[in-house]
C-alpha cells in the first residue's frame, strides 16, 4: 500500500469521525518524522479527491519549514480541478509569482463558488496587497475587509469622512484596522470627538498605538507560531515551570505554563523571559491572569498561588513554539474565529473582537501584545481550553497578562 493509498484508507473510513480521520492522518505524517513533509507534499499531489486533499494540507498547516516542499505542491495543484482548495492552507509559504499566477486564475472568470475562491480569501490575510488592484471585482465581503490591511491613505480618509457624516462606530473600527501610520494619526486626530472614551480606548491600539503612551500596541516583528517538540524551539511550551504559579481560588488548582518566551532568541529586545498561564480547571473563576517575574520568583497579582504541576494539561504534552516571519506585517484586518487561528508572536493581535489592552498593576500603564495562543488542533492533538488566549508584556515592570477571549 502506497503512503497515498494509506491516507485515503483513513480518510474513507466509515466508522471513523472527522476529527479522528485528521488526527490519524496528521500521526501517520508526523511519525515519520523530517520526511513527513515530503510524504505529504507527495500524497497531496497524488490524490484526486478534495478531502483527502484537506486532510493532507492541514497537516502541512500545522509543520513549520517545507517551503519548497509546500511550493511544489501548490505548483502542482494549480489547475487540478476541486483539490487546488487545499492550496489555501499553503498560501504563507508560497512565493509572490505563484500568489499571483493563483490571482490571475481567479480573476480572469471570477466565481463565489470556485475552489480557487478558498485561495483568494487565504492570500487576501497574508498578502491582501496582492489583491488591491482586483478590489472591483471582489465579492465576498471578508475578502474585500482583509484588504484593509495596509489600505491606501485615500481609503483612510473615506472612513474619516464616513464617520463625521453617520458617527458610526464601523467606519472608526474599519479605518483602525488599516493599521498604517495615517490610519493611527486619524484615530488619535478624533479622541475629543468620539462620546464614549472606553472606544476610544480599544479603537487606538486596534490602529496601533497604545492610548496613554502613544507606543506601538504591539511589538513587532510579527512571527506565526507552530507547536513542535520540545526543545526545537527554545520558547517552552508546557511542561513544569520553575517557580510558584497562580493558583485557582474557588478549587486551588494550579496553573498551567502555556508559554515561555526566550528573550535572547527574539529581536524585540525584551529585558526578561515573559511567561503565560492559563488554568484547566472547570471553574470558570477568572478570564484575566497577571502574573509579575522578579529575580526572587514569581507574584500573582488577585490569585493565590503554589508549586506548578508536573504535567501540562492546557497544552498536548511538554512542547515548544517554533517561530516563522508572518507574511503580513501590517496586521491582519479580519477578525479571527477561535479554534481555527495561528498562534502569533509579535506584531497586532488579531482579535475575534477587539478589546482593551490590559492595564500592568505596576505603573498603570497600558499593556502592548506580545503573544496569542490558539486553541486549535496541534500536531500532537487538541489544546485543553476553548478560544483563544492573549498575551500582553510590560517589559518595564515584568509583568505578564493572559487574557481569554472565546
Amino acid at each position: 500500500m502506497t503512503p497515498t493509498e494509506r491516507v485515503e484508507q483513513i480518510a474513507f473510513d466509515p466508522g471513523l469521525s472527522v476529527s479522528e480521520k485528521s488526527d490519524r492522518i496528521t500521526a501517520f505524517f508526523t511519525q515519520q518524522g523530517d520526511p513527513g513533509i515530503t510524504l505529504a507534499a507527495d500524497c497531496l499531489t497524488d490524490t484526486d479527491d478534495p478531502a483527502v486533499a484537506q486532510y493532507i494540507a492541514a497537516y502541512l498547516e500545522l509543520t513549520p519549514g517545507g517551503q519548497e516542499e509546500k511550493t511544489r505542491a501548490a505548483e502542482r495543484l494549480r489547475g487540478k480541478g476541486p483539490v487546488v482548495q487545499a492550496v489555501a492552507r499553503l498560501v504563507p509559504w508560497l512565493p509572490e509569482h505563484l500568489l499571483d499566477a493563483f490571482v490571475n486564475d481567479f480573476f480572469a472568470s471570477p466565481d463565489p463558488e470556485s475552489p480557487l475562491a478558498s485561495v483568494i480569501f487565504a492570500i487576501g490575510v497574508f498578502h491582501p496587497a496582492r489583491l488591491r488592484s482586483h478590489a472591483d471585482q471582489i465579492e465576498r465581503a471578508a475578502v474585500r475587509q482583509s484588504l484593509l490591511s495596509g489600505a491606501p491613505d485615500d481609503s483612510a480618509d473615506a472612513f474619516l469622512n464616513e464617520w463625521h457624516k453617520t458617527r458610526d462606530l464601523d467606519s472608526l473600527q474599519a479605518l483602525a484596522l488599516i493599521r498604517t501610520v495615517h490610519a493611527a494619526d486619524l484615530i488619535a486626530s478624533v479622541r475629543d470627538e468620539i462620546d464614549d472614551p472606553e472606544d476610544w480606548e480599544w479603537l487606538m491600539p486596534l490602529a496601533g498605538r497604545l492610548p496613554d503612551s502613544g507606543a506601538e500596541s504591539g511589538l513587532r516583528p510579527a512571527y506565526m507560531g507552530f507547536v513542535t517538540e520540545r526543545g526545537k524551539s527554545p520558547h517552552a511550551m508546557g511542561g513544569r515551570y520553575a517557580h510558584e504559579v497562580p493558583l485557582c481560588a474557588r478549587c486551588s488548582s494550579p496553573a498551567d505554563r502555556v508559554l515561555t518566551l526566550s528573550a535572547t532568541a527574539l529581536p524585540q529586545e525584551l529585558s526578561s523571559d515573559p511567561s503565560f498561564f492559563w488554568f484547566s480547571c472547570d471553574c470558570d473563576e477568572v478570564d484575566v491572569l497577571t502574573v509579575r517575574f522578579t529575580a526572587q520568583g514569581t507574584y500573582a497579582y488577585f490569585q493565590p498561588q503554589g508549586p506548578s504541576v508536573d504535567h501540562s494539561r492546557v497544552i498536548p504534552g511538554e512542547r515548544s513554539l517554533a517561530l516563522e516571519l508572518h507574511p503580513n506585517q501590517t496586521g491582519v484586518s479580519l477578525p479571527a474565529i477561535t479554534g481555527s487561528s495561528r498562534h502569533q508572536v509579535g506584531g497586532l493581535p488579531r482579535w475575534p473582537s477587539p478589546e482593551t489592552h490590559p492595564i500592568c498593576p505596576e505603573c498603570g500603564k497600558f499593556m502592548p501584545f506580545l503573544a496569542a495562543v490558539d486553541s486549535g488542533p496541534t500536531l500532537f492533538g487538541p489544546m485543553d481550553f476553548g478560544g483563544s488566549l492573549f498575551g500582553f508584556w510590560c517589559d518595564n515592570c515584568s509583568v505578564s497578562t493572559t487574557q481569554l477571549q472565546d
